[in-house]
């Protein structure tokens, strides 16, 4: 978090005290948060912050490349990832919990065949995975044996 608000104060941008909050929150919170997750966990807090504020400091932080905006929910709310590594995500379809996937083969990707984008330069790849996680896949093999 320190090379995040050295490299903000080098660059000129006000690190008001509603942005840093938003970017301690982020760093804590590991488990993709949206927007109105990140401004409802706040506003007790720091009750004059909009739910503007918290937009725009997303975008800040996405925009200098400190976090990653999620789209893994289809037709929901986008969440944000404060690992900005690249990595892949898996999405739980019943606890809607969402997990990071380390991989090596994220900057050689076995889906795209050799030649197939000529001339073109892959600047990153995004998987989203979907299916039960462990926890949740547990949980319905315990209720199958009760039966």
């Amino acid at each position: 978090m320190k090379y995040i608000i050295k490299d903000l104060k080098i660059k000129g941008i006000t690190l008001t005290p509603q942005r840093m909050a938003i970017i301690e929150f982020l760093k804590n919170n590991l488990n993709h948060p949206t927007a109105e997750d990140v401004y409802k966990a706040l506003e007790e807090k720091y009750p004059s912050m909009s739910i503007a504020t918290v937009y725009s400091t997303l975008e800040l932080l996405k925009a200098n490349g400190y976090i990653q905006e999620l789209s893994i929910r289809k037709r929901g709310k986008a969440c944000f990832d404060f690992t900005s590594k690249n990595h892949h995500h898996f999405l739980c379809l019943k606890c809607d919990s969402i997990i990071d996937i380390e991989s090596e083969c994220i900057n050689t990707c076995p889906i795209v065949k050799a030649g197939q984008l000529e001339g073109c330069k892959v600047g990153e790849i995004q998987a989203y995975l979907y299916g039960v996680c462990s926890g949740c896949n547990k949980k319905t093999i315990k209720k199958s044996n009760k039966k």
